[in-house]
């Protein structure tokens, strides 16, 4: 059902392959994904495109099935009426101011002359671009025109938005902005598909994720949840100090902490299964150990780290 009870899922991907010739792209890939935001992640070549083209209808599956709103889109393209789409790698008309072109594509939706201008406005006010909405395109920087992107896929007021890179080559402040877009579209109870590589910015638009890998699923759900799959992997504690080897002597007789190293002059490296459990130790042993503790670092504790163990797990 979907978000809110109303009907299928947004999406429904039922154990689809794709493959060119020898070359698989997707690999037995189910998914059902319905409300809020959730990151598509993998490295590059994982197959992160190849689902969206897949699900926006520019290739067809080799075995599977693929539906929006519960639709099969090769059998009728009723439901993209309810999608919006930003492709990676979509050309922009240069000439063409940036109220211009999103109502132009408004107008294709069946908007009326006044309703495409006004919708098309009020959508590039959202992505926070309202000042130079009537600057040319072809004078806008790689951020902007990423945002007009985006305020064309939003100007019909899709249920179903899908970005395909949408940080890629932004600066950090034009980052910020789209990132502050996609959590409200995801506030405000749109389904939202991202894709990245850069697993950080991810992490700060959503906790649901995807993880994708040479074209399979390598894990689905909440971040939190995900990195529980994690517990039987050693995780790290770096700590910098004046006296490493006093204060491993501390730790490594507690029963969190398996082991100990010193990979650098003041600093002690603590091993341990439990990361929350190493953790409550810190504040007593560091107390009485009276010396100057100045970082205490979890090297593990990101997606990057999270994504090599799970590649590792699956080979």
């Amino acid at each position: 059902m979907s978000a809110d009870g109303q009907g299928p899922p947004a999406v429904i991907i039922d154990q689809v392959s794709k493959w060119y010739g020898q070359v698989i792209g997707i690999n037995d890939l189910s998914l059902a994904i319905d409300g809020g935001v959730t990151g598509i992640l993998g490295p590059n070549g994982a197959g992160k495109s190849t689902l969206f083209k897949l699900m926006m209808g520019r290739l067809k599956p080799s075995q599977g099935s693929v539906r929006l709103f519960g639709v099969d889109p090769w059998s009728s393209t009723s439901p993209y009426r309810r999608v919006g789409y930003v492709s990676e790698s979509e050309k922009l008309y240069e000439w063409m101011t940036a109220l211009d072109f999103v109502t132009t594509l408004a107008r294709l939706h069946g908007m009326t002359r006044d309703e495409a201008s006004q919708r098309s406005a009020h959508v590039l006010d959202f992505v926070g671009l309202a000042d130079v909405m009537h600057k040319e395109l072809g004078k806008y920087s790689k951020g902007m025109r990423q945002r007009v992107k985006i305020a064309h896929a939003l100007v019909h007021d899709p249920d179903l938005i899908v970005m395909d890179e949408p940080l890629h080559g932004c600066d950090p402040i034009a980052r910020t902005s789209i990132m502050n877009v996609i959590r409200e579209l995801g506030k405000q109870g749109k389904t939202v598909l991202v894709s990245s590589h850069i697993l950080e910015e991810i992490e700060r638009i959503t906790e649901q994720i995807v993880i994708l890998h040479s074209g399979r699923l390598l894990a689905i759900g909440n971040l939190h949840a995900i990195r529980d799959l994690l517990d039987k992997h050693p995780h790290r504690i770096l700590i910098k100090c004046e006296d490493p080897r006093a204060l491993a002597s501390a730790f490594i007789s507690e029963g969190p902490v398996f082991g100990v190293r010193f990979p650098r002059e003041g600093e002690l490296e603590i091993q341990t299964n439990n990361l929350s459990a190493a953790h409550s130790l810190l504040p007593s042993i560091v107390v009485d150990s009276k010396q100057r503790i100045t970082s205490i670092e979890n090297p593990d504790d990101n997606l990057d780290s999270l994504l090599n163990y799970l590649i590792k797990e699956a080979n």
